[in-house]
């Protein structure tokens, strides 16, 4: 970014220019809108300021600080942002055309409804004639953006190679022509996106949720889309693409004998029979209510609508399995893994998903895992969750209606709407939000 010479500042300067500019947004006397385009911010700490609405055009914040910044609906045109520390910044409504973010780190940022389109600027010289040009496309190049809010945002032609977007949300989002390819998308959430003519190659959306997203012209070639909840349309573009990702394998002998062979293993210990794998394969319209399923292996495998009502399920692998609408009630869950699992509309009242001890008194206590599971509008009334592991996951308008809830590790774990109606809370437990 070079050409026009930037003006450098320090941060006791910036500090004052931050206050006035918040007492600007609050109407109060002395307050003015802050005005930095083209000033010099690189390595200097903004942690906490408050930007929202400033004009950043042309600016360079190369590896600054801004931990929690608010730069809502801040110009930032052209700005030059490369190895910016901005986790848990706020720019929602930015403008970010043409801004230069390769390499920062935008965790659990805010960046609802930006806008990261191209755009240049171009500075003139004495004579008319252009003397140089800032910006172009967006360049996210390996930029950290896990956990971000993009729900809204617009990309056009943005470079975003080897970006890792995992756990992000990017509902409604407008991504036409970018350049996606390596990139994470590991547990993203895409319901609503319009994804257009961008390069996916070699991307991981392992988990993600495309639910009503639109892919169109979207190159797919070696993409991994294991585990990922997709509508029918986006599958298509996946079988069109002859992306094997998505493909569930047929099992190798009837359920019927397999369930023999898994009896036989859990009465032995492991000394006899066959563990039960029915990782990857399509288990809809089948029942195992009442079957024992401990230990057993179903990751990634496809269970819409699938009942297992009062099945014992202690031990048993889910991880990143579609179980939307299907019927756990009553299911003894005990130390079950469901880790990245999809169990949206599911049926989970009265499950059993405490811990147990392993190898005896002195045995090591396996927890249930929920760690980033979806369980929107899931009920899970009168459900037993004593200290399961709840990080990062989604029980967003979820029935937990008598459920018990204590002791269970909570971190970045998402309530909106819930029905904790005469739940069992730990003291001071508070809704974290997602």
């Amino acid at each position: 970014m070079s050409g026009r010479p930037l003006t450098r500042i320090d941060r006791a300067t910036l500090r004052d220019i931050a206050a006035a500019n918040q007492r600007h947004i609050q109407r109060l006397p002395d307050g003015r809108r802050a005005k930095l385009a083209f000033f010099d911010l690189s390595e200097l700490d903004i942690d906490g300021l408050d930007f929202s609405g400033a004009d950043f055009t042309g600016a360079r914040l190369k590896g600054c600080s801004a931990r929690g910044t608010n730069f809502t609906g801040a110009t930032m045109f052209c700005a030059d942002l490369r190895f910016a520390r901005l986790q848990g910044a706020v720019l929602t409504h930015a403008d970010l055309r043409g801004a230069n973010l390769r390499g920062a780190d935008l965790t659990a940022a805010n960046m609802i409804e930006a806008d990261l389109r191209e755009g240049a600027l171009a500075r003139q010289g004495t004579l008319g004639h252009s003397e140089d040009t800032l910006g172009g496309a967006v360049d996210a190049a390996t930029a950290t953006l896990r956990g971000v809010n993009l729900t809204g945002a617009r990309m056009t032609r943005t470079i975003a190679m080897q970006v890792d977007l995992s756990d992000s949300r990017l509902v409604g989002a407008q991504l036409d022509g970018v350049d996606f390819r390596n990139a994470n998308f590991t547990g993203a959430d895409l319901r609503e996106a319009a994804v257009k003519n961008c390069n996916l190659s070699g991307a991981n959306l392992r988990g993600a949720v495309a639910i009503g997203a639109a892919f169109e012209g979207v190159t797919l070639g070696d993409a991994d889309a294991s585990g990922a909840i997709l509508d029918a349309s986006v599958r298509k573009a996946f079988e069109i693409a002859g992306n094997p990702s998505i493909r569930l394998r047929d099992l190798s002998e009837k359920i019927e004998d397999a369930m023999v062979l898994h009896a036989r293993w859990i009465a032995t210990q492991g000394g006899a029979g066959k563990r039960l794998d029915l990782s990857n394969v399509n288990l809809a319209g089948l029942s195992f209510d009442g079957q024992d399923l401990s230990g057993a292996l179903l990751r990634n495998a496809y269970a819409g609508g699938t009942s297992f009502r009062g099945a014992t399920l202690v031990l048993t692998d889910m991880s990143l399995a579609d179980l939307n609408s299907a019927d756990l009630s009553g299911a003894d869950m005990r130390a079950a893994t469901l880790k990245r699992g999809f169990l949206a509309h599911a049926k989970l009242v009265g499950v059993n998903l405490q811990p147990v001890r392993i190898g005896g008194p002195d045995g090591q206590i396996m927890a249930a895992n929920l760690e980033r599971t979806r369980l929107w509008h899931a009920d899970l009334s009168q459900a037993d969750l004593r200290r399961a592991i709840l990080s990062g996951a989604d029980f967003g308008h979820t029935r937990l209606c008598s459920a018990d809830l204590r002791e269970c590790v909570i971190e970045g774990t998402g309530f909106e709407a819930s029905d904790l109606t005469g739940a069992q809370l730990d003291p001071g437990f508070a809704r974290p939000s997602y």
